[in-house]
């Protein structure tokens, strides 16, 4: 599962292990078969008749081998993969290993290399050695040592200039700003204090105190440029994506010399930063078993999983001083594992294979932010009107009491019904939520309208650190959630047709006020060329919908603010209350409209 990530707001969220009720509406989706859906237990019982006659061991909880699913764990989640991060050598042998057992399957290799899907994304920014950092003042000057005394953040963007230095304070709040020159005195560059001041209160501000919004601020303010004063120097890292601020953004370490060239009248700046974004290549694996009934073969049940995990921790790291492999063995080397799993099985017994199509595919730089299953759906190998449904497997590994939850229980009309009889089938207890949005790679399905369900066996004190390790892992956890997975995509493959639920937010329990403003948007974590935010989705129902927007819009302006990336539009929406009225601008193909859209409360 990824980090601790945006939600539909691009704000921190997380999952509630919790059934939520939602308001939605239905719209129908491609084909009628004419056949209706029929609640589960008759069609269950014929199903597993069918398994056991087909192979005479298997019975509920017994048509995998636990050992087998382990090993792959085992493997994945070894230190000689590094943690797995994507574009590094250890993610590029996770992708190896697991396209030679779908070769070793029979799969048919969907990729454009093979079963691989090659994709490019930003991974961080190199920082060229004769970056320059000089201060001058009418005693001399003064060069700053590159990684010793400065150097650009990771969200810097590049640039040379020269010019006034302008103390913006602790450049909180666009007040820190009065009295910044304009481009007709010089290029103005905001010396910027770390920390915060003696009064300020964190439990009862909602100031954004971090370095990348302080270097927004003063860019929205005019600054050509940000330093900023921190206790401690740190490189860019891999599997950061730096999503450039828009200006020059540099660290400059919090020594006493230092403080005083800054502090002096008459300073004035040169600078140059040469930062160029770096680029890697990550690797989506995809492969398909063709269908038992030949008349529904170009009907497809998606599954996946991520591959990828934090490689030798930092950024998404709860432990992030610690400089060592992040094995991944729950997140996610647990739910490719059950993708494999799956893959043999329908594999080496056809007899249970459904009439429909299964697409096997495991997902690179979910860590990052879903960008390999939204290269996926964006870049897709078949039709996406012939998927019926998508199956994510993220952290499966942990399996409690033979509790499994399940995401997206509502996604689809016929959902909640298909459940209620596996529930009462299976030797699992299940909890649900409905909402198909969320920090995995079944958002880039439901953003297409596509039915999704994500098994998940919970969070753990583990979760995104060292101790993430395959000796953690519930072996028989791992066959139950696969061999329930079995019965589930019977279930699919039986339902004639699938409707999909386009669903809103949660609604507010016990008429409690809600806080926030709310617009309804999900964001897409790609890159976009010449800057925006583009969306993937709209919440059925929401301001967003309401106001005209849709999914593939990029937005350029929110309330006047220029939007560059996800975090200028979080910024922006954060500065607003429920009921304002706000002008946004979007880039929809060649045009830009301006769409008027009135907030509502995020409860």
């Amino acid at each position: 599962m990824n980090r601790p990530t945006l939600n539909s707001e691009g704000l921190p969220s997380i999952f509630v292990p919790a059934m939520i009720k939602r308001m939605h509406t239905v719209a129908p989706r491609r084909r009628n078969q004419g056949r209706p859906f029929r609640p589960a237990p008759a069609r269950l019982a014929a199903l597993l008749a069918m398994c056991v006659l087909a192979v005479p061991s298997v019975a509920w909880a017994q048509s995998v081998n636990p050992d087998t699913l382990l090993a792959h764990v085992k493997y994945l989640a070894s230190d000689e993969l590094a943690g797995r991060e994507a574009g590094e050598p250890g993610a590029d042998s996770a992708a190896a290993y697991i396209a030679r057992h779908f070769e070793a399957y029979g799969l048919e290799a969907l990729g454009t290399q093979g079963y691989l899907q090659p994709f490019e994304f930003t991974s961080t920014v190199t920082i060229a050695a004769d970056s320059r950092l000089m201060l001058e003042t009418p005693r001399g000057k003064r060069e700053l040592k590159l990684y010793e005394e400065w150097l650009p953040f990771n969200f810097s963007s590049g640039g040379s200039l020269s010019g006034p230095a302008f103390d913006a304070g602790y450049g909180l709040e666009p007040g820190d700003y009065e009295g910044l020159e304009g481009p007709g005195g010089g290029a103005p560059i905001a010396v910027i204090r770390g920390g915060t001041p003696e009064d300020y209160d964190p439990h009862a501000s909602d100031i954004n105190t971090s370095p990348r919004r302080r270097a927004s601020l003063a860019r929205e303010q005019g600054a050509a440029a940000a330093m900023i004063v921190v206790a401690r120097i740190r490189a860019p890292e891999a599997g950061d994506p730096p999503v450039p601020a828009g200006l020059p953004a540099v660290q400059v370490l919090e020594s006493p010399e230092i403080l005083e060239w800054l502090a002096a009248e008459d300073l004035r700046v040169s600078l140059d930063a040469k930062v160029e974004p770096l680029k890697a290549t990550g690797y989506n694996v995809a492969g398909r078993l063709p269908g038992s009934d030949p008349a529904r073969s170009d009907e497809l049940i998606v599954i996946g999983a991520h591959y990828d995990h934090l490689g030798l921790g930092g950024p998404g790291s709860l432990s992030p001083d610690s400089v060592t492999p992040h094995n991944g063995a729950d997140d996610n080397a647990s739910g490719t594992s059950v993708l494999l799993g799956l893959a043999k099985y329908y594999a080496e017994h056809p007899a249970a294979r459904p009439g429909r199509s299964l697409v096997f595919v495991a997902f690179s730089a979910e860590e990052m932010g879903l960008l390999g299953s939204d290269y996926f759906v964006s870049h897709p190998p078949f039709d996406l009107a012939g998927v019926e449904a998508m199956i994510n497997f993220d952290m499966v590994g942990r399996l409690r009491d033979g509790k499994l939850q399940i995401f997206g229980a509502e996604s689809a009309e016929e959902f909640p019904a298909l459940l209620d009889s596996l529930d009462a089938a299976s030797p699992m207890t299940l909890s649900r939520v409905g909402d198909g949005y969320g920090p995995s790679d079944q958002t880039s399905f439901f953003a297409r309208k596509i039915p999704v369900l994500h098994m998940f066996t919970g969070t753990h004190s583990e979760y995104h650190q060292p101790a993430d390790d395959w000796q953690l892992i519930n072996a028989e956890g791992l066959a139950e959630v696969t061999d329930f997975s079995i019965a589930l995509i019977a279930e699919l493959d039986g339902a004639a047709e699938l409707h999909v639920v386009e669903q809103e937010r949660p609604q507010a329990r016990g008429g409690g006020g809600g806080y926030g403003p709310y617009l309804g948007t999900i964001p897409d974590f790609g890159e976009v060329e010449g800057g925006g935010l583009r969306l993937s989705g709209v919440r059925a129902g929401g301001p967003a919908e309401k106001a005209g927007i849709q999914a593939g819009d990029v937005v350029i302006e929110f309330g006047g603010k220029q939007v560059l990336n996800i975090y200028d539009y979080t910024y922006a929406l954060q500065e607003h209350a429920p009921g304002d009225t706000v002008l946004i601008k979007v880039r929809r193909e060649s045009e830009v409209l301006e769409l008027t859209v009135v907030l509502g409360r995020r409860e």
